[in-house]
């Protein structure tokens, strides 16, 4: 297959991690079906989320970021944080275009049937019914509403969230080289490094790894250390970074060009 060559934008990071009507659905006919709802959905989870997670990204850039961590988990403040963090991952999983991708996928299932499908995996049973409604009529709304309702998968989001809160800590990470680590458009690196099941850069200069938790005394041990990257360290994330993404990474210098060429190169 032919690749697709290198394209250089300057703009910022939000202009360029965004695809129009990435989450609509449209019916037989080809009109919009509750036109911004799951967009708006995904809105408040993301709200709920942003205020501890940009106040983690202020300290971060801080001189003192280690004093101020530690600071904050002595202060009670990181178990809220590091929940937000944790769900934003599982956010950016579930709104991907992997899961989309898995669900249109299956020929089997007629265009609304994907629809239904994909809303179950990535939403919940009450907006899956709403469109439902919008989709179908008669006996076949009645039959597409018994299967959603007696549905007990309870989907993707709810599951990984599941997995994800139970079983994972977080450890951070922070470049200490020149290199800085690039941001894709599908950022979240799994299953890539021994021990280290999910790796997600957050800012060029920061990344958190999720670890098994570490209880001790029906205590969760919190981790205090800022584990360094180094320019090895941050190029083998970079590289798998570079072979997550769909169609857009986000870099700091334009010598990181080069870089990506080569992991394209040889891809």
């Amino acid at each position: 297959m032919k690749k697709k060559p290198l394209k250089l934008l300057y703009t910022s990071s939000a202009k360029l991690m965004q695809e129009r009507d990435f989450y609509e659905i449209k019916d037989l006919d080809g009109d919009y079906v509750l036109r911004n709802l799951i967009e708006e959905v995904y809105s408040s989870w993301e709200s709920e989320i942003s205020p501890k997670f940009r106040k983690f990204l202020t300290v971060t850039s801080n001189n003192n970021f280690r004093k101020n961590f530690i600071e904050i988990v002595n202060n009670n403040e990181w178990a809220d944080i590091e929940t937000s963090l944790l769900s934003y991952l599982v956010l950016i999983l579930i709104r991907g275009k992997k899961v989309k991708n898995i669900t249109y996928s299956n020929t089997k299932l007629s265009s609304n049937e994907q629809h239904i499908l994909h809303l179950l995996m990535t939403t919940s049973q009450f907006q899956t019914i709403e469109f439902a409604k919008k989709l179908y009529s008669g006996q076949e709304l009645e039959n597409i509403l018994h299967f959603i309702k007696n549905d007990i998968t309870q989907g993707i989001f709810y599951n990984l969230t599941n997995h994800i809160m139970k079983k994972y800590q977080i450890r951070i990470c922070k470049t200490v080289g020149e290199k800085k680590l690039f941001l894709s458009d599908n950022p979240v690196i799994i299953q890539k490094f021994e021990g280290e099941d999910y790796i997600l850069p957050i800012s060029p200069n920061i990344c958190i790894i999720l670890i098994p938790i570490n209880i001790k005394d029906d205590v969760i041990k919190i981790d205090t250390h800022i584990y360094s990257l180094h320019d090895n360290h941050v190029d083998k994330i970079n590289e798998q970074s570079v072979l997550n993404t769909d169609s857009l990474i986000i870099i700091s210098e334009e010598r990181d060009l080069e870089f990506i060429k080569n992991i394209k190169c040889s891809d």
